[in-house]
């Protein structure tokens, strides 16, 4: 699950660009606007007046609404969080990559020369360097041990008879180390090519405490579905920072309504902007009220060197409103 920010609800001014406004009374109700918590305190009654509209057709107004935190624990799928899943990929991997910095997450699992290529330096690797051989060895013995027993011709050895064997023969002997750098490559690509895929991420966002004149004022005037050059219009927006090793494809969709968006997450992009995204008077309404947020994530590229940090909340996405055109009070 997400969670929201401590006071949970992220929606508290109004910020305007638009125009000076000629009447006083406009100017007053804009100020009161700019300044106003957006709760149920919220109190229009003490304006004496009918159908007064704040602003006109070139006039924009940005609503915070809602931040959701989310932690590196919700991000996981079945073989744990996305930071114990990439401790065994981390062994899989060369340290000389392929396209240098990053592990292209897309290529590993659509492109088999892109796939061969990297198993194929790891199999170098491990004659060179003692370190990967040694972490690659302890990793089989933990998780791999069954499918590498008849190849060195062992029965039920202990670890240390294990590992001192499969070293040696790795080493020395060019035709067995042949047939098991071909094994390495075949539990390397089942896990790389499995274990990867992010379990979807859902988040129940209840009832946003928002002044019910709030949501009028928003939504009464929006022009409807389909109206040709639109000029009264509200949208979804918002930015997504993550603290994450790794570039990722986000697909939110806010059920029960039609609203979705996708947003690509740069792993070294400081904020990455979500796309505006139009809303109607339902829409509104209805996130206001409750909505249950569900996320595919797609892991695009992996950046070795970057690690995990220690960070609760490894991503942030902060969403907002923006009107386009007046606001209209019915007093």
């Amino acid at each position: 699950m997400f969670h929201t920010s401590e006071n949970h609800i992220f929606a508290h001014h109004f910020t305007r660009h638009t125009e000076p406004m000629r009447k006083l009374l406009l100017l007053l109700l804009s100020g009161m606007l700019s300044g106003a918590c957006v709760d149920n305190d919220y109190d229009l009654t003490n304006v004496d007046s009918d159908n007064i509209a704040i602003g006109d057709e070139e006039s924009r107004f940005r609503i915070p609404l809602v931040k959701v935190l989310v932690s590196k624990d919700e991000i996981r799928n079945s073989n744990g969080n996305i930071e114990e899943i990439f401790r065994e990929a981390d062994i899989w991997f060369p340290a000389q990559l392929p396209d240098g910095q990053f592990v292209d997450l897309v290529k590993l699992r659509n492109d088999s020369s892109y796939a061969n290529t990297l198993f194929e330096t790891l199999c170098v690797e491990m004659q060179t360097s003692n370190d990967k051989l040694s972490s690659v060895v302890d990793l089989i013995w933990d998780k791999y041990a069954a499918e590498f027993l008849p190849l060195l011709n062992l029965t039920a050895p202990d670890e240390q008879t294990f590992k001192t064997t499969f070293k040696t023969a790795y080493r020395n002997n060019a035709a067995l180390r042949e047939r098991l750098a071909a094994e390495i490559t075949a539990s390397a690509r089942g896990y790389l090519t499995t274990a990867l895929q992010i379990d979807r991420l859902e988040y129940e966002v209840g009832h946003i405490d928002i002044s019910s004149d709030i949501v009028d004022m928003l939504a009464d005037n929006l022009d409807p579905k389909g109206t040709p050059n639109a000029r009264n219009t509200l949208f979804l927006y918002g930015q997504i920072t993550s603290g994450l090793p790794l570039s990722l494809h986000l697909n939110p969709i806010f059920s029960p309504t039609e609203v979705s968006f996708q947003v690509e997450v740069g792993a070294n992009r400081a904020s990455n902007e979500i796309p505006e995204t139009q809303l109607f008077a339902e829409d509104l309404r209805q996130i206001v009220e409750g909505i249950t947020i569900r996320t595919s994530v797609t892991l695009t590229e992996y950046y070795p060197g970057k690690g995990f940090s220690n960070d609760q909340h490894q991503i942030v996405i902060s969403l907002s409103l923006l009107k386009n055109g007046g606001l209209k009070f019915d007093i």
